[in-house]
């Protein structure tokens, strides 16, 4: 029976320019699409047909949409920086505090990291950061390295407080100005099987040793899912092949 397929399958990521790397799974896949363009050039005469036509550059482009984000497969397929477990930054959102004296310590201090803000919890009102000892009503100052919040008199009453902490439950990865030309390689695999309404199981694989990649990006959206978009380009690897691709049929 003819091959048919259905569905947008598996697809892993796999650095190929570091010893044992961690491979990406790129999880609840949405979509997959790999396009192999080939170009064509004319060899023309006095006529209006070509006399011949030849292959020339061959480019092997792709694209994928998942659900799932990683930082390994983030780190590995695009960024090629330093990521360290067990260390992370977080945002405490209108953090409530009812300030009964002219200080305030929030809750994250012992690994506070930066000011976000500080907003009345009456009308939304955004205070004014100032300096050391020029506090006064709706002006406050903070100490970033204790996390302690300094107020006027006046403004010992409920507020709300954003700012960053560090934790040690996350994966970081630390974002330096790299060369151009630097960046990871990797190698792609993708399978996708479906048995057909015969009971036939069809399988296509398809694996390109190396790829870098192009694009990633996070659609955040209100009410729904951020569907990350990931684009990548084969080319040949050190022994000038660029890939297998095996089916069913």
């Amino acid at each position: 029976m003819t091959m048919v397929n259905f569905g947008a399958g598996t697809l892993v990521g796999r650095r190929t320019d570091i010893t044992n790397p961690t491979p990406g799974f790129m999880g609840i896949l949405q979509d997959v699409q790999v396009d192999f363009d080939q170009s064509i050039k004319e060899l023309m005469g006095q006529y209006k047909m070509p006399v011949d036509i030849a292959p020339a550059a061959l480019k092997i482009t792709g694209k994928a949409k998942m659900a799932r984000i990683q930082a390994n497969m983030t780190n590995d397929l695009i960024l090629g920086q330093t990521l360290t477990s067990a260390s992370g930054i977080r945002l405490a959102i209108a953090e409530p505090h009812t300030v009964a004296s002219t200080t305030q310590l929030v809750t994250q201090a012992a690994t506070f990291k930066e000011d976000m803000g500080v907003y009345y919890a009456s009308n939304n009102v955004q205070l004014t950061r100032v300096a050391p000892a020029s506090e006064a009503t709706g002006k406050y100052s903070v100490n970033e390295t204790t996390g302690t919040y300094t107020f006027a008199v006046a403004d010992e009453v409920a507020l709300l407080f954003y700012y960053s902490y560090g934790i040690v439950t996350d994966k970081q990865i630390a974002l330096t100005n790299q060369l151009m030309g630097v960046g990871p390689s990797f190698e792609v695999v993708l399978q996708e099987s479906y048995t057909n309404n015969a009971g036939v199981t069809n399988n296509l694989f398809l694996k390109l040793n190396a790829c870098r990649s192009s694009k990633m990006s996070w659609p955040f959206k209100n009410a729904d899912y951020t569907i990350q978009e990931f684009d990548f380009q084969a080319f040949a690897d050190q022994s000038n092949n660029w890939g297998t691709l095996s089916f069913t049929e």
